[in-house]
């Protein structure tokens, strides 16, 4: 198995309890803000969170990739990082998951710092292979991700 890894950081002029607040408490409303993502709704699957989230996992429609399982793994709300795995039917063959780590943390003023760590779980030849290609995406998509949520949330602001 290969493993493709991208992270950013994003400052947000936000403070930390509205950023996480948006990814927790408003975590099945991605779609009011990520580009791409066209509809998003409670996971059925997961209709409960864990560790005290407040939702257990969502399904998008997410364009060029079509359906999203998405399911919250990891949770802490002290420490402000929420991971989700992300399956779909519309990914190569030869990637077996995804997973986005999401944490945020104050700036030292009145704003906050995300920080997103996106992986790609691959397997076979096919995803040695894959693993350059994928890696731009995913690093196309750990810095377009928290950007939208910035302009979302300085927008409201």
């Amino acid at each position: 198995m290969t493993t493709v890894r991208k992270t950013s950081t994003t400052m947000i002029a936000a403070p930390p309890e509205n950023v996480w607040a948006q990814l927790d408490a408003q975590f099945l409303d991605i779609s009011a803000w990520a580009g791409g993502v066209t509809s998003s709704r409670a996971n059925p699957a997961t209709p409960t969170g864990i560790n005290g989230s407040a939702h257990g996992g969502r399904i998008c429609d997410v364009d060029g990739v079509g359906v999203t399982d998405e399911r919250i793994v990891d949770f802490d709300s002290v420490n402000r990082t929420l991971t989700y795995s992300v399956h779909a039917d519309g990914l190569p063959s030869f990637v077996t998951g995804l997973q986005n780590t999401w944490t945020v943390r104050p700036d030292g003023g009145s704003g906050s710092v995300v920080d997103v760590e996106m992986a790609a779980f691959t397997k076979g030849i096919m995803g040695k292979v894959g693993a350059i290609p994928l890696g731009r995406m995913l690093g196309k998509a750990a810095v377009g991700l928290p950007h939208d949520l910035k302009e979302h949330l300085e927008r409201d602001a």
